[in-house]
């Protein structure tokens, strides 16, 4: 029994470090989905934001999704942005995987914005179907032409980038990890 313990230990950690990597790849990225933590239950509400290590002039994000029929609320559009006629905080949709269209702001103003930080954010609903194990990806959707980009600088060139996805994964919210605790004690007592 005890080796047993010891596998699901070292499973586990190595679980952990994975986890843990993966989101540090995640942080190279100059512009990115971030949330403070990656790993949810089904009927978690967590915020999620685009962010920027780099300055920023615009953003123009025509499709979010996350293919998982989670529901988004509660958008923020960096004010940072000149609010021209184009500044968008994009229109709620939350049906069949997308999450948000219609993201606009800093288009076609002479001005550079230099915004960088939190670029965008909106509060995320995790499904209440998303089984544990389950990853859940919220996306820049290209799908139907979408134009998903943020006009940036990186080391001294303007380029137009797309911001790198987020993974999150589903675990069992603590009621369910307790009655598998208290079956596996009682399974024991029997042997």
């Amino acid at each position: 029994m005890k080796t047993k313990v010891k596998r699901t230990i070292y499973g586990l950690a190595i679980l952990a470090v994975v986890i843990l990597l993966k989101a540090s790849v995640l942080q190279a990225a100059a512009v990115y989905f971030d949330t403070v933590d990656p790993i949810v239950m089904p009927g978690e509400t967590i915020y999620v934001s685009i962010f920027s290590t780099v300055e920023t002039d615009r953003i123009r994000m025509d499709r979010i999704s996350d293919a998982d029929f989670g529901i988004a609320s509660n958008l923020y559009l960096n004010p940072g942005y000149p609010q021209g006629s184009d500044f968008n905080e994009g229109d709620l949709v939350n049906s069949e995987g997308v999450l948000i269209e219609g993201i606009r702001a800093g288009i076609g103003l002479p001005v550079w914005s230099g915004v960088s930080g939190v670029l965008y954010s909106f509060d995320y609903l995790v499904s209440m179907a998303a089984q544990p194990g389950h990853t859940i990806t919220i996306f820049a959707d290209p799908s139907n032409n979408a134009i998903n980009e943020v006009f940036c600088d990186v080391d001294g060139d303007l380029v137009y980038v797309t911001p790198e996805s987020l993974s999150l994964t589903v675990v069992p919210e603590p009621g369910t990890i307790s009655l598998l605790g208290l079956g596996l004690l009682l399974t024991r007592k029997i042997k």
